[in-house]
């Protein structure tokens, strides 16, 4: 391990940024990796890439602002991060430093998408009419608030079980889709490229746009990308609480199964709006709560608090790794989330063993009644369709949240190793 000194020359990797306030936001766009540093210290990157030592880009730094820098901290933080590459070490590999959201098993681009187009669909033209749906659907909640539906909803009373459910998951995968849809058009009007994947938020099945790239772009349309998704929904659901509440004051007449249907999918609409504000998740509510915050790495940064906080009560501060990078007013927000972060995993633990083990229980137990011949609370076909669309959504999620708590684990121990290496080895130089 090279440790640098005053006349290292680094390696800067390719990097775009842009001024956000008083910092600026450096970019790595092929490994989407963000980083927000002080607006000088874009001179010291700046004077690195031209070949400049460390020593030669000190001195232009307290020549243009009057004062000195340890630029051999600053430099370690753009490594870790992979902006920079250091002496003899390799090159940064092609994944980020801090994996900002969870690997998804597969991705569609939405870069097909126009920006004119994009900016036509997202602008006022659109949005103005779309909060004055929403607007009139919370009032026709406030007016009659017996029409909002409860968990009941999904066992379709009075109607076919079966076609009903499998009819009411199509129509939660199309609405799911417009959500994702939103956040890709957002990302588009300003040019930033949008993908789609399959991933997981802790045991829970999603599907997610990546729009990294986001964070290269203003704050106002960082809110407008995060918060699309939320307006879609709302959007929709007030729709269907007009079509309900216009059935139940007889305005106009469906039949029976439209409205369990228009029920059980407002239900998912309210869900999935509710599941947002679960902000101790990457849900749109956390990026949004981020952006306001000015902490591009809330999340990781809040998981290497967390780690260090449990080394240190285990005694094993040799393995502390330094978040001297993070600056000081970020920190205090992290140790503020942390315990949001803590409690909402508690909360998440709480609900899968008690909500959602026990539910798939039941169905394996009225698998085993089916199976012997004993009276169940399901048909065969009602049992086929519950068993697969819970094999597909919990098995599924349980599967990927197992298989990237794994992943993570080795790739924090490497990170780590490679972190505490290095700061071993300053500490020796």
């Amino acid at each position: 391990m090279a440790v640098n000194t005053a006349e290292s020359v680094v390696t800067v990797r390719p990097f775009v940024s842009t001024v956000d306030g008083s910092d600026v936001i450096i970019g790595d766009t092929g490994r989407k990796v963000y980083l927000a540093i002080p607006a000088e210290g874009l001179d010291i990157l700046n004077a690195l890439a031209e070949g400049r030592t460390m020593a030669e880009a000190a001195r232009i730094y307290e020549r243009k602002h009057g004062e000195s820098v340890d630029v051999e901290d600053f430099v370690a933080v753009l490594a870790d991060e992979g902006f920079v590459v250091r002496g003899e070490e390799p090159k940064a590999a092609a994944e980020p430093a801090h994996q900002h959201a969870h690997q998804m098993i597969r991705r569609w681009s939405f870069d097909w998408i126009p920006e004119a187009t994009a900016r036509r669909l997202t602008g006022p033209a659109v949005i103005l009419p779309g909060l004055a749906v929403i607007l009139a659907g919370v009032a026709l909640v406030i007016a009659d608030p017996g029409m909002i539906p409860g968990s009941r909803a999904l066992l379709f009373e009075g109607g076919n079980f079966a076609v009903l459910t499998v009819v009411s998951v199509t129509l939660a995968m199309i609405g799911l889709s417009l959500h994702e849809l939103a956040h890709a058009m957002a990302a588009r009007s300003v040019g930033v490229s949008a993908t789609l994947g399959i991933s997981n938020l802790m045991y829970v099945l999603v599907a997610q746009t990546d729009i990294s790239g986001i964070w290269m772009a203003s704050k106002r349309a960082r809110y407008k990308a995060f918060l699309a998704g939320f307006f879609v929904d709302a959007f929709f659901g007030s729709l269907l609480i007009a079509f309900i509440y216009a059935t139940r004051h007889d305005l106009i007449a469906v039949p029976g199964w439209a409205s369990l249907l228009a029920s059980a999918a407002l239900l998912t609409f309210l869900v999935r709006i509710g599941f947002q504000f679960f902000f101790y998740l990457r849900t749109d509510v956390y990026y949004v709560i981020a952006t306001a915050l000015n902490c591009r790495n809330l999340m990781s940064d809040t998981e290497r608090f967390l780690s260090n906080g449990f080394k240190r009560l285990t005694f094993r501060r040799d393995k502390v790794v330094s978040q001297a990078g993070v600056p000081r007013g970020e920190m205090r927000k992290v140790r503020v989330y942390a315990a949001v972060w803590v409690f909402g995993r508690v909360f998440g633990l709480f609900a899968l063993v008690f909500t959602i083990l026990p539910l798939l229980w039941v169905y394996l137990e009225q698998f085993v009644l089916l199976a012997l011949g004993e009276p169940t609370r399901f048909s065969s076909a009602d049992f086929a369709t519950v068993a697969v669309l819970a094999g597909l959504l919990n098995g599924g999620g349980l599967a990927m949240w197992g298989r990237n708590l794994w992943r993570g684990w080795r790739r924090r121990r490497t990170e780590d190793a490679r972190t505490l290496a290095r700061q071993a080895a300053a500490t020796a130089g």
